[in-house]
């Protein structure tokens, strides 16, 4: 079968490699339909998280092709989505919820995924045959065929739809909310959804590349260029036009939004040399801009270590962390690895009753063997290249 292997800072090569075979009694084969590139592969991509010579990919969507004699949910033939993060659905942490951590996927850890550095020895998903542990517990059966009009929507369904929305729930987003995101990547452009979706009032949505805010503004954000001017004075300014300076009494230290969620995580480019790395603006600037009493999510990645990091304590994993203005503020903050099974049901329903069209962030639909070239074109933010989904069996 062919896959996508990473082979060098900047390089990824389509390869023949084995086939992927049933090795316990609870796994199924998945003949993957779409696969997709993520944010967090190009960390992979970049060399900050060296993961060189393995298969790579966590967004697959596919028809089951081999069913283990111990599975007992699923048929050879069944439409499935399986969620990034691997888990058992017996251990402490996914009876509880959080799937994202598992204790048996991982032995030893907490959390296992699909070609994924530091989370287990799986094979990653942009491949044309993957083989999925604990099938009953991971695979969640689709309606419809390969395809079809939901093909886009569903693939959403593995990581960044139930990512963007966990974020939300991680700021606890609630109707009439206002809500700042910084990154319109995949995620950010999903967590803006899911914020309109659970009745925010309104969200910005904070980055720099033209085509990313166009489809942020498509699905219903307000987006803030920060190459303008300082974001969060832009947001704040807005707020108070809104409020006509006088429509509120007393709310002169609440020009800020309820919900800020960093979508970016540690490569977060400078705001003044987008060539250079900063992760603490954003994180600066959401303790400036979230009001008393707000709540902030932090769903872009932090590796454990980041040896190019710009300064010697963002290479061992630390920030600067504005901890006193979030006490002073009274701010909740909450971090985290998405809980997948807590969401899929409920996202993939609301798709299929038309409540949610994830899909319309893809950008581009390309055969599995261009994945090199679009691995180049969507790490240079280029010529609208906002979501990229592969098809292993598309010539």
């Amino acid at each position: 079968m062919k896959g996508v292997i990473l082979t060098g800072t900047h390089e990824v090569q389509v390869r023949e490699i084995p086939d992927a075979e049933i090795q316990q009694s609870t796994d199924v084969l998945m003949r993957v339909t779409s696969t997709a590139i993520c944010g967090t592969d190009l960390h992979f991509y970049d060399g900050r998280m060296p993961y060189n010579g393995h298969l790579i990919g966590h967004e697959p969507l596919g028809v089951v092709e081999e069913v283990g004699s111990a599975v007992h949910s699923l048929r050879k033939g069944d439409r499935i989505v399986v969620p990034t993060h691997i888990c058992c659905g017996f251990c402490p942490n996914c009876t509880r919820g959080f799937s994202g951590s598992c204790l048996t996927t991982h032995p030893g850890a907490a959390g296992a995924a699909y070609g994924y550095p530091n989370q287990g020895d799986y094979a990653g998903a942009q491949t044309e045959l993957l083989r999925i542990p604990f099938a009953d517990a991971n695979a969640m059966k689709l309606p419809g065929e390969p395809g079809d009009g939901w093909e886009h929507d569903f693939v959403m369904l593995a990581d960044i739809f139930p990512t963007g929305y966990h974020a939300t729930e991680l700021a606890e987003v609630g109707r009439g909310d206002s809500v700042a995101i910084f990154g319109a990547g995949p995620v950010g452009l999903m967590t803006a959804y899911s914020a309109l979706l659970r009745g925010a009032a309104s969200v910005f949505v904070v980055d720099c590349i033209p085509e990313r805010l166009r489809v942020a503004e498509s699905l219903g954000a307000i987006p803030i260029d920060y190459r303008i001017e300082d974001p969060v004075k832009q947001i704040m300014e807005y707020r108070k036009k809104q409020r006509m300076d006088n429509a509120y009494r007393d709310e002169h230290v609440m020009d800020g939004v309820m919900c800020g969620i960093d979508a970016v995580g540690f490569q977060a480019r400078s705001r003044g040399d987008y060539s250079k790395d900063d992760p603490n603006w954003i994180i600066a600037s959401l303790a400036q801009l979230v009001n008393p009493t707000g709540r902030i999510a932090i769903i872009g990645v932090f590796p454990p270590k980041d040896p190019m990091g710009v300064d010697p304590a963002e290479q061992t994993g630390h920030l600067t962390v504005p901890w006193a203005t979030f006490f002073n503020k009274g701010i909740n903050v909450g971090f985290g690895r998405d809980q997948d099974k807590r969401y899929d049901i409920m996202l993939r329903n609301m798709i299929v009753e038309g409540r949610a069209k994830p899909g319309q962030i893809v950008s581009h639909r390309l055969p599995l063997t261009d994945a090199p070239d679009a691995f180049r074109r969507f790490n240079a933010r280029e010529n609208g290249y906002v979501k990229v989904v592969l098809d292993p069996f598309q010539k």
